[in-house]
């Protein structure tokens, strides 16, 4: 099934390391679940699929439910890797109820991911995280690996979206994510969108092209989904005064707000508190 990553729940069963072992073998023992391993260093075979593969440090391996997968380490470079054994769902909240969850059968990801330096670097620490942390049977240290989970899961997918590309394509990357932090934060304020597109060092016009086809709407669009998501729960969690809402929001003032906020709800910023704060 399709799933968004802001809708996924995780049961962690197991962080494990794997010393690096000259020539050591094994099979995948548990293929019921999701299997992340990092390989730090060294090098090695992954036969899958009938296939033999030479994996080596830097490299993501994504393993999905009921994949078999032999491995065996070289004897002069041991492999060292760190495996998280996982299920996820994705849950979907409508209005006051939860949907059932319902189980992903496997991520929009590659069996391998060889990965650039710095981003090699990000996840690696990650996977070094979950492992300080993990405690089998302590629901608090559970908990820690988990949230470093929702941290890798996202870093992975954008690797994956990055693809075979080079600097290049890694770069438009990095540039999209900072482009629409700068959304996610500084919303309240008077953002002039081209301006900021220009300071990533790319085209305005390549900018906002790929960032509809990574999020699915036009930073305009995503700016004025973003502020009204902003007002909404204003509205329905504080007693602000709409002008205050409308100012904390980012909106220039009540009449623009209460303008563009009936036209995206089909209400009224009052009518809309009155209505859905019951």
């Amino acid at each position: 099934m399709d799933y968004a990553l802001g809708n996924m729940v995780v049961h962690i069963h197991w962080v494990i390391a794997k010393p690096p072992l000259p020539g050591w073998e094994d099979i995948r023992q548990t293929v019921s679940g999701h299997t992340f391993y990092y390989i730090y260093s060294g090098k090695g075979t992954f036969r899958c699929e009938e296939s033999d593969l030479e994996v080596s440090g830097g490299t993501l391996v994504y393993l999905w439910p009921g994949l078999p997968l032999y491995m065996k380490s070289s004897d002069a470079h041991p492999l060292r890797m760190t495996m998280i054994l996982f299920d996820c769902a994705s849950l979907i909240k409508n209005e006051n109820e939860w949907d059932t969850p319902k189980s992903i059968e496997r991520l929009r990801l590659p069996f391998l991911m060889p990965l650039q330096s710095e981003r090699a670097g990000r996840i690696g620490e990650q996977f070094q995280e979950a492992e300080r942390e993990w405690v089998p049977g302590d629901l608090v240290r559970e908990t820690r690996v988990k949230s470093v989970w929702y941290r890798l899961v996202q870093e992975v997918h954008e690797a994956a979206e990055a693809g075979g590309r080079h600097d290049d394509g890694d770069g438009i990357v990095e540039a999209l994510r900072k482009f629409k932090e700068k959304l996610d934060t500084a919303f309240a304020t008077e953002l002039r969108i081209t301006e900021l597109a220009e300071q990533t060092g790319f085209s305005p016009v390549y900018l906002r092209r790929t960032f509809g086809s990574r999020y699915g709407c036009s930073p305009k669009e995503y700016l004025n989904h973003l502020r009204n998501e902003h007002a909404v729960r204003r509205l329905l969690f504080t007693s602000d005064s709409v002008t205050d809402i409308a100012r904390a929001c980012g909106y220039s003032d009540v009449y623009q707000f209460s303008k563009t906020f009936k036209k995206r709800n089909g209400l009224s910023p009052i009518e809309y508190r009155r209505i859905q704060g019951n």
